[in-house]
């Protein structure tokens, strides 16, 4: 694997499998590396085949606690950045114990502070790589929020105040699944192609167990020159199933019109038997390329929402003649 030192969210990283490659590879990442992080070092390391990935929340603070909040399985990805993030990452328990006694042995090592991630790379024999520390608030830590109870933007706060953190290790539970979907304005269909434009109509789900967190709104102009994530939609279920089951709903009550949506996507992952599972791997989007055969029913929604646009744009009276 080819890295670049300062990458993130997937830029600057590329597998190769030979000589030739290594060299093209080798270009075409310092050259994305550059333009993306303004610095085009770059480094080598080994390829593991199929991993899940899977992330353990830690938080330190100035009196010399360290404490972790379970891990995620954030092993679903496009171009290695993610796309569904899972609280617990569903490891067995021994696994699970041994991957975060690591996170806080290396945040301890390296005398961090603050709210930050340690990521593993996890193979199927069970044995698991570091892979890097996320120093800051990641997307995903609403679904560690949801199965602990703990606002952890709240602690990172206390912790810059000089604050201890307010619990200990022990007070520490998961109960239940998370999962978290990263709505994108991007199209499934075409290798998850960017799709920026307006946001012609927005309606988003609620209910007990839902959560999101985002800023669109109907009329929203979605720029070409940023991160597609329209919002984050967050669900909680006592079992797995359960979560599953409410993310579904939740689902069905979202509508984003005018742009393409990695909605309808999901809507497939959600009927898959391995994901249904829990049977998934960094592979998981190349091994299912049958996940993208939805049906196009955009364009319908599409003149639909044209249609709301006119009406909205000159007012709607029920009692005008």
């Amino acid at each position: 694997m080819i890295k670049a030192v300062s990458g993130g969210g997937g830029r600057g990283i590329r597998r190769v499998e030979d000589k030739k490659g290594l060299l093209e590879g080798l270009k075409r990442s310092r050259s994305e590396a550059m333009m993306s992080f303004g610095n085009d070092e770059i480094y080598l390391e080994k390829c593991l085949q199929r991993p899940q990935h899977v992330e353990v929340q830690i938080l330190a603070d100035q009196h010399g606690n360290v404490i972790h909040l379970g891990t995620r399985n954030c092993s679903i990805q496009r171009r290695h950045q993610k796309l569904i993030e899972i609280a617990p990452a569903g490891l067995k328990k021994e696994l699970a114990e041994k991957i975060c006694t690591a996170a806080v042995k290396a945040t301890r090592a390296a005398n961090y502070l603050s709210a930050g991630t340690v990521e593993f790379l996890v193979v199927p024999n069970g044995e698991f790589y570091f892979l890097e520390v996320n120093t800051r608030i990641q997307v995903e830590h609403t679904v560690t929020e949801m199965v602990t109870g703990i606002d952890l933007v709240r602690e990172q706060l206390l912790i810059a105040m000089g604050e201890p953190i307010s619990f200990s290790q022990d007070q520490v539970m998961e109960r239940g699944y998370a999962i978290e979907l990263r709505i994108n304005a991007e199209d499934p269909k075409n290798d998850f192609l960017a799709s920026p434009g307006v946001v012609q109509v927005y309606q988003a789900p609620g209910g007990h167990g839902v959560r999101l967190d985002g800023a669109i709104y109907q009329g929203y102009e979605i720029p070409r020159y940023y991160d597609s994530m329209l919002v984050k939609l967050t669900v909680y279920g006592y079992t797995w199933q359960e979560a599953v089951d409410r993310l579904a709903r939740a689902l069905k009550g979202f509508v984003i019109l005018g742009v393409k949506t990695t909605i309808p996507y999901f809507q497939q992952i959600l009927h898959e038997p391995d994901f249904i599972q829990m049977k998934f791997d960094t592979s998981y989007i190349d091994t299912h390329p049958h996940l993208v055969e939805y049906l196009e029913e955009e364009r319908e929604m599409e003149k639909i929402a044209r249609l709301i646009a006119e009406i909205s744009a000159y007012g709607f009276n029920p009692h005008a003649q």
